[in-house]
Formats: C-alpha cells, structure tokens, sequence
C-alpha cells in the first residue's frame, strides 16, 4: 500500500535536541508507520526514541511473508518490542520515550502504544477525531478526551512508556480499514501543546510562527489511496 506521507517536526526549548523522530516501511504486505517523542527530563531519551524505530523496521522487514495477519503481526512486533526493551536498556539506562506504531494491511489496520503519543484521523471537515488513550495518570481511567487531558500539567505524569526503568506494557487497538483515509501520529507536542486553529496551521504549512516554548511539536500524516 502506498500511501501520502508528510511528516512536520519543530523543535521545542526544553532540550537542546528535537527528541521526536518518525519512521517507516512500505512493503508489499504490509506498511508500518512509527512516531516516538524522547522524554525531555531523562539523559538520551532522543537517542532511545531512534534506536527503538531502527529496531522496529530493520526485525518487521526480516519477518517472513507468509501468514502474516493483524494478529499475528501484531504479536511478532510485540516481539520485536519486548526485544529492544532487552537490547536497549544497557545502551540507554536512564532514558524514555513514548512510541506510537500504526500497521496497514490490505483490509485491516492495528496500532501498538506506549505514552502520550497518539493516534487520530482526520474527517473531510479537518476535525481530527482522536483515537488512541495517552497514557497518563490523569487519564488512568481513560475516559477523558484529548481537550479535557491538555488543559491539565499532571498529564506529563505517565503510566506507561518505553524505559528500562519499567516493564514494557504496549497497548494494542485494531481498526477498521477504509480506502482513502487520513491518518495522523502526533506527538503530545501536538495535540495537547497546540489549539485546534494552530494544529489546523501546522498540519497545512509545517511551522508555526514562533518558536514552540515547551515540548518538541511533530505530527506524521497518512493518507491511503482511494481504491
């Protein structure tokens, strides 16, 4: 499946890098679409963020072509997680990040989360309906909206995130799959940093007109073919 991809990042104040990175792989069977926003208060989370997405795509495109449905894609990647968290947790000890992953297939689609990067599509009228739960201790019920989890601070207290300091605890969620659908990964940059007027301008033209004062502000935006 070959779909449009734009990806917009601008880097925030609080680090001296932009920790936000995205990645992704087109193959035949499948197309797999991955954020991930390195925590701002941890040493080489931006370097966790990256590693964790070359991971990701160098073992899904080592996977074999066979009998390859969303459940059983879904648990080989869970694999592949379970396996970086391994790898990884030497090279990066102190560090985190929240990662967001979205597989394609021809008639299905499943997302794998950990953190406050989330999943949303956007409606012809350019409302983005968000579909994913940011895991975060405001929202440890997870019945609150995106609008409702940004107005408050406590929300950067997260339940769930990539880190050796904790267990791996992905989140999966499958979709239905549409043709001509347009999705979007955001980091919580995005979608709790920005207004809807200003994530509306950021998704058209890439940049705000001022720097961001807070957290990095990146958004990867799909949209599938029509048939």
């Amino acid at each position: 499946m070959r779909a449009t991809l734009q990806w917009h990042t601008q880097a925030g104040t609080i680090t001296a890098d932009n920790r936000d990175t995205c990645a992704h792989i087109e193959p035949a069977h499948a197309s797999l679409y991955l954020i991930a926003d390195g925590s701002s208060s941890h040493p080489g989370s931006g370097e966790l963020a990256k590693a964790l997405l070359a991971n990701l795509t160098h073992d899904f495109s080592l996977l074999p072509a066979a009998e390859r449905n969303p459940e059983q894609l879904a648990e080989a990647l869970l694999q592949i997680i379970a396996s970086s968290h391994q790898t990884l947790r030497d090279e990066h000890p102190q560090a985190a990040c929240s990662y967001l992953v979205l597989c394609l297939l021809a008639d299905a689609a499943f997302s794998i989360h950990e953190g406050d990067c989330c999943l949303g599509l956007i409606e012809q009228s350019g409302t983005i309906n968000w579909l994913s739960n940011a895991h975060c201790a405001l929202n440890w019920q997870g019945n609150l909206t995106h609008a409702e989890i940004a107005q408050e601070p406590s929300r950067h207290s997260l339940t769930r995130c990539f880190s050796p300091r904790r267990a791996s605890d992905p989140e999966i969620n499958h979709w239905p799959l549409e043709p001509n659908q347009h999705w979007l990964l955001a980091t919580d940059g995005f979608w709790a940093g920005l207004s809807p007027q200003e994530q509306q301008n950021f998704l058209r033209n890439g940049n705000l007109p001022a720097p961001p004062t807070d957290d990095d502000i990146s958004c990867l935006s799909i949209i599938t073919p029509p048939t």
